[in-house]
């Protein structure tokens, strides 16, 4: 009924319009529009072609930003960045308490009928491009990107005309890291939205990069975290999950996000009968794609400083600790319920890698499914991969400290990787 209301109120052109009237009232002032966390109108897109991300503690709760605050040095350099999020954390504030007090509450006695999937693997594995071909399966349930910023701002009528309408018409074409393909209803991570209200979320590194091993133990690991804190997480993740499958109209809830490949034993706690879709990749060409990836984007999303060495020493840490982890936890996982795949094998036979799935975890509708794989697999023909040269120094150690990892998913240094002295 909301969505039929929404679509009666809300047209296009309104929305457009709308948009267009307040960035050019911005242009004019002198008010610099690519520190918005929604980007250039349709309109104006094909000249600007590109916006500056900000953190998605845009629709934090105003104690977890805070908390972030308070616990954390914002480098001077990031001062205005700071005050942009704050105010628009603000303008969101009375959309989202609404949607806490009136309508969470609705979803408290819903129970989640089909035990979720759980896609995970370190970032850069191919975790993306395997979400979005399983979401085109109209059974999926998933996170969309809209969704992950502002998850308590989705199904009020006012919030999500604000916030949805201007996103949808302002998000970029492509994401600056990888060039992956960017919309409002996108499948996206769930991990951005978990730190919306309790505060544990991994994510929060995005802002303050420095603190991503302490996170690492605290938020994957959840070291320290008081029983009250890990409980919070828990029911916020049931109720987002709830929310999703509403907003999606969906089934059975299917999630991408790497920090849950070692929380496998807090997901099991949780939903006994979970099934989980592991895939790697060569770890050479994780080290590389994930280094890129973080060159790209920590700039438009950091609130304090760091060093390309920091960045690397804490890329060979997060990958040891979160790969030891999965190997130490995957046995609790039921048989019948857990698959691996390759990200090779799924580039090479996707078609025939997403029927394995579907047989080996006992899910319905493959056949139902194929044309829309089918479709999706011929528009990711153009896909463009980034190109990586390594030393010979970097891929020594690379060697040194994953190879346990190397040894147990049987790869060798790749062949197209260019090494340089």
């Amino acid at each position: 009924m909301e969505r039929n209301l929404i679509n009666i109120l809300i047209s296009w052109k309104i929305q457009n319009t709308i948009c267009k009237y307040f960035f050019s009232s911005c242009l004019k002032i002198g008010w610099p529009i690519n520190l918005f966390p929604v980007f250039l109108p349709v309109s104006l897109a094909k000249k600007k072609k590109r916006g500056v991300l900000l953190p998605p503690a845009v629709g934090y709760s105003v104690d977890v930003l805070i908390d972030l605050c308070i616990n954390n040095q914002v480098s001077p350099k990031y001062y205005f960045r700071l005050l942009v999020i704050w105010l628009i954390n603000l303008i969101n504030w009375p959309f989202r308490t609404y949607e806490r007090l009136v309508i969470n509450p609705r979803f408290n006695n819903q129970a989640i009928e089909k035990a979720p999937i759980f896609i995970i693997g370190h970032w850069r594995s191919g975790t993306t491009h395997l979400h979005n071909l399983l979401c085109q399966d109209s059974r999926m349930g998933f996170v969309t990107t809209y969704q992950s910023v502002f998850p308590d701002t989705l199904f009020n009528i006012v919030g999500r005309f604000l916030f949805h309408g201007f996103t949808k018409l302002l998000i970029p074409g492509i994401r600056k890291g990888d060039n992956v393909a960017l919309d409002t209803a996108n499948p996206q991570e769930e991990e951005f939205a978990l730190g919306d209200k309790a505060p544990v979320c991994f994510y929060y590194f995005w802002m303050f990069p420095k603190n991503i091993r302490m996170y690492y133990d605290r938020f994957i690991r959840f070291r320290g975290l008081s029983d009250e804190e890990t409980e919070s997480w828990e029911s916020a993740y049931k109720l987002l999950i709830k929310k999703t499958l509403k907003n999606t109209g969906s089934m059975q809830f299917l999630s991408k996000n790497p920090p849950n490949t070692a929380r496998i034993k807090v997901l099991l706690e949780m939903f006994p009968e979970a099934k989980f879709i592991h895939i790697h990749r060569n770890p050479v060409e994780v080290f590389l794609s994930t280094r890129h990836f973080y060159i790209k984007m920590l700039p438009h999303l950091q609130l304090h400083t760091i060093t390309q060495s920091e960045i690397d020493n804490h890329i060979f840490a997060v990958y040891k600790n979160l790969m030891k982890d999965f190997l130490e936890q995957k046995q609790l996982i039921p048989d019948g319920n857990f698959v691996e795949i390759a990200f090779a094998d799924l580039e090479h036979d996707p078609l025939g890698n997403l029927k394995t799935i579907y047989e080996m975890l006992d899910l319905k509708g493959f056949e139902d499914a194929l044309p829309f794989f089918q479709n999706y697999q011929q528009s990711m023909e153009s896909y463009e991969k980034n190109k990586h040269s390594i030393s010979r120094g970097l891929l020594e150690k690379i060697r040194q400290e994953w190879g346990f990892a190397m040894k147990e998913f049987n790869y060798d240094i790749p062949e197209k990787i260019e090494i340089t002295p």
